[in-house]
């Protein structure tokens, strides 16, 4: 068995498993943990790429390659076959670096390139780079010499290619989270250690514009649709403070320009869902899962949530403003042009 062929293995077994039964399966393997451990990251990462086509629904159709076949037959194929509902047809590449730059050598893409236009398609590189993606087509490579960094964020073609917007929030945005481990009317949402949401405040400047408290809040959803926010909010500027039997979270932004893409939002909250008691899910855990139970799929958040609960920040007074295709624009209240 390739080393390949272990790691999709014991990408299938790693969810049942705990961590010293995941070692001996490593060393069962003759692999280091820590190495395929690494190596998932990048699997995961494409599996998350698949997701966010998915979740766009801008995709007739998309055909996976058997990576392993193609070792056999020494064959530079790419990751999938994307055909667009408007019937645009290519080749891509799916790629992730934890590194500051990502490099392919010339001939390697010369490769990948030839076997696109082999079927008279064109090729194009999804790359994550720090945790932002984006979209580039062969000839940009090309001119690029195959080196990518985050610097080429203003070039990419994904938002384009998806149809979607980045958000763009002021440091007046802020949000107050209340958790409990004792509290009896609490929301049911948990946050280790903290235990369970008792209530969830979003403010734009000192204007409270939602309240989540209890399970029954007609706001429950905003929350989780905001989930992306939060994850950005809190990686900004974050204070945790015990008052009694409660914690109280603070999070605010620090600067006034601060882009979330909308598909962002419509992956945060996947991440953010438990499968079982103390395992969340991963973009790989929810497609196989998906493709056992197909309402998986259909109980998710879609596009038009997250842009109804944009257009209530701005009705309630939130300076929203978003990108589109490198232009940006102000989101206006409902009434105005």
């Amino acid at each position: 068995m390739s080393d390949f062929n272990k790691i999709l293995a014991f990408q299938q077994i790693m969810p049942y498993l705990n961590k010293e039964e995941q070692e001996n399966l490593a060393n069962t393997l003759n692999m280091d943990l820590q190495e395929i451990e690494k190596r998932l990251v990048g699997k995961n990462k494409e599996d998350e790429f698949i997701l966010i086509l998915l979740f766009m629904e801008v995709c007739k159709s998309i055909t996976g390659f058997d990576e392993g076949v193609s070792q056999l037959l020494k064959t530079a194929t790419s990751d999938l076959l994307i055909e667009l509902k408007n019937g645009k047809k290519f080749m891509m590449e799916i790629k992730h670096t934890d590194k500051e730059k990502y490099s392919i050598s010339a001939g390697n893409l010369q490769k990948r390139i030839d076997y696109a236009h082999k079927h008279e398609l064109e090729l194009f590189f999804a790359i994550s780079i720090k945790g932002y993606w984006m979209l580039f087509d062969e000839i940009y490579l090309q001119e690029k010499h195959g080196k990518i960094d985050v610097s080429d964020l203003i070039k990419s073609r994904l938002d384009e290619t998806l149809g979607c917007v980045s958000y763009i929030f002021p440091k007046s945005i802020r949000i107050k989270s209340v958790y409990s481990n004792s509290a009896t009317k609490t929301t049911g949402i948990k946050f280790e250690p903290y235990g369970k949401l008792v209530s969830y405040e979003l403010y734009y400047n000192n204007t409270r514009i939602f309240r989540v408290k209890g399970k029954n809040s007609p706001y429950i959803g905003y929350a989780m649709i905001l989930e992306a926010l939060q994850d950005r909010l809190s990686m900004d500027t974050q204070t945790i403070e015990k008052q009694g039997e409660y914690t109280v979270i603070k999070e605010s932004f620090s600067n006034d320009f601060n882009a979330i893409s909308e598909y962002k939002f419509l992956l945060a909250p996947i991440e953010h869902t438990a499968i079982e008691e103390n395992e969340k899910y991963t973009a790989h855990s929810y497609l196989e899962r998906a493709k056992a139970d197909e309402n998986l799929l259909k109980s998710r958040f879609r596009l038009g949530h997250i842009r109804s609960i944009m257009q209530y920040l701005a009705d309630n007074g939130a300076n929203i403003m978003y990108i589109k295709n490198n232009l940006i624009y102000q989101l206006q209240p409902q009434g105005h042009k």
